[in-house]
């Protein structure tokens, strides 16, 4: 019996070993792959990286984790004149390098919030959005024809990674008629590799969107 309970106590003892070991190895993976987005998409600041599961030094020896998930702000693309507020991200299946360099997800889903002060940068001709009150609708100011309209239009997804606005609305006929033609759209860049836009949803302080994919990069 005693023989016995010396051997809990040295299992016990190598469990504790082995969860600090592990913990120790997670929390340096996390900041390894944090460097590497922010290096590799410009960040300036770091994003939040936490990787589930346990244990993860199994998970390290077979080069696939189970889950990450990523939280970046202020996400640009130098391409794009859209700013990315906040990115979330939830990756599964994520197959990794051994330096943390290269990060793809058998699959992914997101969430990205944009003000509506960088959509507006982003749209054409002048015309503005803002808060509608209603998850589907804006309001808008624009100009066709050299005359300024005010009036609500729908917001949704257009073309995989397009935030799109049309069928506007200015509560008279005769201009609605003349504007048939707004249906004005702005890429959506900055995302990882892999994500595609699916629904968005406007919000007091700017438009919520989600976004999935497969075969997802964090790196490229």
């Amino acid at each position: 019996m005693r023989n016995l309970r010396r051997l809990l106590i040295v299992l016990v003892l190598l469990f504790g070993v082995f969860v600090a070991v592990d913990r120790v190895a997670v929390r340096f993976a996390e900041d390894q792959a944090a460097s590497k987005i922010q290096s590799a998409r410009g960040l300036a600041q770091k994003p939040s990286v936490t990787i589930e599961g346990f244990p993860f030094l199994t998970q390290l020896i077979g080069s696939k984790l189970d889950e990450i998930k990523v939280h970046a702000n202020d996400v640009k693309d130098p391409q794009s004149k859209v700013e990315l507020a906040s990115l979330d991200a939830d990756l599964t299946g994520v197959k990794i390098s051994s330096d943390y360099s290269s990060a793809v997800a058998d699959h992914a889903t997101g969430t990205v919030l944009i003000t509506y002060e960088s959509l507006n940068a982003a749209l054409p001709g002048g015309t503005t959005v803002a808060y509608g009150g209603q998850p589907g609708k804006v309001k808008v100011g624009t100009s066709i024809e050299g005359q300024s309209i005010h009036g609500t239009a729908d917001i949704s997804v257009v073309g995989g990674n397009n935030i799109g606005l049309n069928h506007l609305d200015t509560g008279n006929p005769l201009l609605d008629l003349g504007a048939t033609i707004f249906a004005p759209s702005v890429p959506v860049a900055g995302l990882p590799s892999g994500l595609k836009l699916d629904s968005i949803q406007a919000e007091a302080d700017g438009v919520s969107v989600t976004a999935s994919g497969t075969q997802v990069s964090l790196n490229g």
